[in-house]
């Protein structure tokens, strides 16, 4: 991890949405996506981030990128805050930060041939004559383990690994400083999905990328990422170095997502499992929202949100049974 400045730094982020309850009705609630998150990256540093379907990581890539406002809270992305009302911050934007989607299919206009699709950026911000921006599409394509052929192709016509592939050289386009992953190999294969971490792991190397690396698979976050952050209901409960969160998890909930990762050995338990089902994220439970699932809580966990506490040197978690 580099030092300095951070290049990503999300400071008390929250996202409210107002849903109607029922379809013939008027009446409205307010669900809180993500509710007071602080999460910094720093240059060169792959932060992972993990927790259960719905728990607000995909809202938080959008803020991270600029795709949504924060209800709340600040979002700096190399000290600049796009939502702050200054045209050349947000102009400024593209060029700091990019994001790779989960559907590598979806993501690609299936009309344009991908040369076209890699290209987008470089139009939008007027780098160069047509002839220089040929050039960079096929210099991106290479860096991606593509041929020069690829680009006059549709995205019908790759592979799914492939056309991860095409969507990691259009985020790379404009030579952002850092890339937000959001879940970039969970609908690929397996033996595809090494392939496409490799990649990624390499331009870091080469390039000085930073990622904000948001998946479910822990056994992926725990092999690319230098910090692990994991999130529950909206709210970070647990960071740390990764080997530091591996060997050594402190919150109930940590521990339950590491002892429900798939394993070799048929003899395993699942240890400390959560009770119940996830809340409603439009009626949180008081207090820590996992003590109704925690097989360790107390009454006391119920009475008020626990804070970020550090237990252990760079090593912080949410919960009141600390030791």
């Amino acid at each position: 991890m580099a030092d300095g400045a951070p290049l990503l730094e999300l400071s008390g982020v929250s996202r409210r949405y107002v849903t109607r309850t029922g379809f013939f009705t008027t009446s409205r609630r307010e669900v809180a996506a993500v509710a007071g998150v602080d999460l910094r990256v720093m240059p060169g540093e792959t932060v992972g981030l993990v927790g259960e379907s719905g728990c607000g990581k995909s809202t938080l890539a959008r803020m991270a990128v600029g795709l949504e406002p924060p209800s709340a809270g600040t979002v700096r992305v190399d000290g600049l805050d796009p939502w702050a009302g200054d045209a050349a911050a947000r102009r400024k934007l593209p060029r700091l930060v990019q994001m790779i989607f989960q559907d590598p299919y979806a993501s690609l206009n299936p009309r344009l041939p991908v040369g076209w699709t890699v290209a987008e950026g470089l139009r939008a911000m007027g780098e160069g004559p047509a002839r220089q921006r040929r050039e960079r599409v096929l210099e991106l394509l290479a860096q991606v383990g593509l041929a020069p052929e690829h680009a006059k192709r549709f995205p019908h016509q790759f592979s799914g690994g492939q056309r991860q592939r095409v969507a990691v050289a259009r985020a790379l386009a404009l030579s952002p400083r850092l890339i937000v992953c959001d879940e970039p190999v969970s609908a690929l294969d397996v033996s595809v999905q090494a392939q496409v971490i490799n990649l990624l792991a390499d331009l870091r190397d080469r390039l000085g990328l930073a990622y904000l690396f948001i998946s479910h698979d822990l056994a992926v976050v725990g092999h690319v990422s230098d910090r692990v952050a994991v999130m529950y209901l909206g709210r970070i409960v647990e960071t740390a170095p990764a080997r530091a969160l591996y060997d050594g998890p402190l919150h109930p909930y940590t521990k339950a997502l590491l002892a429900a990762a798939p394993t070799v050995d048929p003899g395993a338990r699942l240890a400390e499992s959560p009770v119940g089902e996830t809340p409603d994220p439009a009626a949180p439970p008081p207090g820590c929202a996992f003590h109704t699932r925690c097989p360790v809580a107390t009454p006391e966990c119920a009475a008020s949100v626990p804070p970020l506490t550090e237990a252990a040197p760079g090593h912080f978690v949410r919960c009141m049974r600390l030791p």
